[in-house]
């Protein structure tokens, strides 16, 4: 009897073993010499995460300034072209759909990061990225597309980009892409807002 449960005891150890290096994580590629900070956990590249989730990934601006920061897509809204009646814009722009989106971002360090533009992409059903539009101007509805121009370790910021996704098409995703397509980690556009999309361009 006793060499029995010594032989089930083993077998129990044996499979709690599989089950914990099947679930170790992978490492996440970062750039050469680049160190998370302590407590810093990568968003593995590839990840489809629900708005308000958030994702660390590593911004790399080449040389020492490469610096790990952490997004959440906040919300996604449609807008309507009435918001731009006093922008000059050509046709097919005026038959886009515009898109908000707006996102809370954190420099986890260690680099200082004023003033830079996310790698956010908007990405449509027709499986095409767009990057964010540069307006002239202050654009009320969406007015803070870029982070301060002072943005050490340990600062955050309130962003809103602006997409204009062409005629026939809908977002599905906002990307961030910090390097490769494949290391896109997608937030995924709620559903009712990509149903509304068609009556609120009309209203332009």
């Amino acid at each position: 009897m006793r060499t029995l449960l010594a032989l089930g005891a083993t077998m129990v150890l044996l499979l709690a073993g599989a089950c914990s290096t099947d679930d170790d994580p992978e490492p996440v590629p970062t750039p050469s010499g680049f160190e998370a900070p302590d407590g810093v956990e990568l968003t593995p590249p590839g990840s489809e995460l629900a708005v308000e989730e958030p994702a660390t990934v590593v911004l790399d601006l080449g040389g020492a300034a490469s610096s790990a920061i952490t997004v959440e897509v906040t919300e996604v809204v449609t807008g309507t072209m009435r918001d731009f009646r006093f922008f000059s814009l050509d046709e097919a722009a005026r038959a886009s759909t515009p898109y908000y989106v707006r996102a809370t971002v954190t420099n986890e360090g260690p680099a200082g990061l004023g003033g830079v533009s996310l790698p956010l992409l908007a990405h449509s059903d027709a499986d095409t990225v767009y990057p964010a539009s540069e307006l002239v101007g202050t654009f009320e509805p969406c007015p803070t597309p870029t982070v301060p121009e002072s943005f050490l370790a340990g600062s955050s910021a309130d962003v809103c980009l602006v997409f204009l996704v062409p005629e026939g098409e809908t977002l599905r995703t906002v990307d961030l892409q910090p390097g490769e397509p494949s290391d896109a980690v997608r937030w995924v556009a709620p559903e009712d807002d990509r149903d509304d999309q068609d009556d609120r361009s009309e209203d332009g």
